[in-house]
């Protein structure tokens, strides 16, 4: 039993601390940007919440899903570095509040014409990682409502998939 505790914290860990989540090499073609500094934090923010599951301490475990609560709603508003690379600065638009525009989800976007600096599979890209966003706070909603030690352990394991599969998706390859 805590031989898998120990190795969902491990792989959990690993695969949401490697550089790619942060969004920077150093080498110039991957940058900093405010989305990998979210991104840092809620790493650190999961591995202080496992620390705290293995130690047992709910109070921190509370803590450390609030702080991973609101960075993930703050993430869903950031464009992923690896949908910029071929956008313009998109002067004058505000899209902070993309995901509460009304009737989008039931809208056909196929004819949709090119926004300024962001084409149609971009958009669509982009709306794909607003959705993994939101997959991702329900599942730290999951997390919160968890009532035993095995439903924690289930949804850490399904955040850690989650997260390997949105890296897949978005994370820009600066090798």
């Amino acid at each position: 039993m805590m031989f898998k505790q120990i190795t969902i914290a491990i792989a959990l860990s690993a695969a949401i601390s490697s550089p790619a989540f942060a969004h920077s090499d150093g080498d110039g073609h991957c940058k900093d940007t405010q989305l990998g500094s979210i991104m840092k934090e809620m790493s650190d923010d999961l591995k202080s919440y496992v620390g705290a599951f293995k130690r047992g301490d709910q109070a921190a475990m509370q803590t450390q899903l609030t702080t991973l609560l609101a960075n993930s709603t703050k993430a869903k508003d950031e464009v992923p570095l690896k949908l910029q690379q071929d956008m313009p600065t998109m002067k004058g638009m505000d899209h902070s509040n993309m995901a509460n525009m009304q009737n989008m989800k039931g809208m056909d976007h196929s004819n949709m014409t090119n926004m300024d600096g962001m084409d149609h599979s971009t958009h669509m890209q982009h709306m794909d990682y607003q959705q993994g966003m939101e997959k991702l706070t329900h599942l730290f909603n999951q997390l919160q409502d968890a009532t035993s030690k095995g439903e924690v352990k289930t949804t850490l394991g399904n955040i850690k998939q989650h997260i390997k599969k949105s890296h897949k998706a978005f994370r820009l390859n600066c090798d």
